[in-house]
């Protein structure tokens, strides 16, 4: 009996004292990795600027398979944030600062102890370097866990490591994983819809259509709008020299409704015609080049193209469903010089006025 009474008293000295010398380990860490990938830093940024993405490469514990992932209803840029319950505990990841195409800022609550992410874009040659400074504090159930593994330090630099390979493997499939398919000549039906229009670079298109979507869609929930049917935009005009085009960004309604003088947010009529149809599967950094391909095929297919009428894009599976880019299905419309037009929709006297507020300008 004595002996085990002196077995429990040493193993009980030796938990006693593991724990104050775990306890008295610095708690804090700074550490900074980078890498090189084959993308250029717009693509990469609106990668990283999307929260629903991090799921793909981010490491979060140990045990990555069992992990849960919450995330918040407006999934990119400042105030957008994911979080998690894992083996080392629960975590909320929030982007509170971005600068386009250069850095992206982010906090972390990991257990009550706070840290800091900064992302960092740099073009250089081969493609972009990226950067990840990280910097905070462990709580002591991480150092405890951390301890086991090598310490905080080297722990927190292989988990970077292993993120940022995996950022790089990620976006060499998600970006670059596409497809596009000519459908022929088609007739693209007509519709009344909503829109907001508005100028932009090109490289910021893809950043002005994520926030100005749920905006519309916000809106006809809000009014009790019925929708008929994706997303689209209208390319009013195109200043392929300047990188600068006109855009009207739509949503597809049911029936006319008019909004209030000054609204930013206004109701339309598309009226239907023959068009050359297009499917590009993949990210919409590729959308030059279907729409190059779609003009090949007009040409071999001896179609002229009817410039009156704008180009279309419709948004099939997008970043509204929660999808990542190499999921996005976009289909292109490129009127053609007109044959009969003739399938209008009917015309209705029910008209609804909406009051609107005004969107920020982009």
């Amino acid at each position: 009996m004595k002996i085990l009474k002196y077995l429990f008293l040493l193993v009980l000295l030796l938990s006693f004292g593991g724990t104050i010398f775990i306890a008295t380990q610095k708690s804090n860490f700074n550490l900074v990795k980078s890498i090189v990938i084959k993308s250029n830093k717009t693509s990469i940024y609106n990668y990283l600027n999307d929260t629903r993405n991090y799921k793909d490469w981010f490491i979060f514990d140990k045990n990555n398979s069992t992990v849960e992932l919450n995330y918040s209803e407006k999934s990119f840029g400042v105030g957008s944030f994911f979080s998690w319950t894992g083996s080392e505990g629960k975590g909320k990841t929030t982007i509170y600062f971005t600068s386009e195409n250069d850095s992206i800022i982010q906090k972390t609550n990991l257990d009550g102890k706070f840290s800091e992410t900064v992302w960092k874009l740099k073009d250089t040659i081969g493609g972009t370097k990226v950067t990840c400074i990280s910097k905070g504090e462990m709580s002591f159930l991480n150092k405890l866990n951390f301890f086991f593994t090598g310490g905080i330090n080297k722990t927190i630099e292989r988990k970077i490591e292993q993120s940022l390979t995996n950022l790089n493997r990620s976006l060499d499939y998600e970006l670059n994983t596409y497809s596009i398919n000519s459908k022929g000549v088609v007739f693209k039906k007509a519709c009344y819809y909503i829109k907001h229009t508005i100028n932009t670079k090109f490289s910021r298109l893809n950043y002005n259509i994520k926030i100005i979507i749920p905006y519309l869609i916000n809106f006809s929930n809000q009014n009790n709008i019925i929708l008929s049917g994706k997303p689209f935009i209208i390319y009013n005009s195109i200043d392929e020299n300047k990188e600068i085009t006109n855009i009207s960004v739509c949503l597809p309604i049911k029936r006319r409704i008019l909004t209030s003088s000054g609204s930013d947010i206004i109701c339309s009529e598309l009226e239907g015609y023959n068009a050359f149809k297009t499917n590009l599967n993949g990210d919409y950094s590729h959308r030059k080049t279907a729409w190059k391909k779609a003009k090949e095929f007009i040409t071999k297919n001896n179609e002229n193209i009817e410039k009156s009428i704008p180009l279309l894009e419709i948004y099939n599976k997008s970043f509204i469903d929660g999808l990542s880019p190499s999921k996005w299905q976009t289909t292109i419309y490129i009127a053609l010089q007109s044959k009969n037009n003739s399938d209008k929709p009917a015309s209705t006297k029910e008209t609804e006025v909406i009051e609107t507020n005004e969107l920020d300008s982009q």
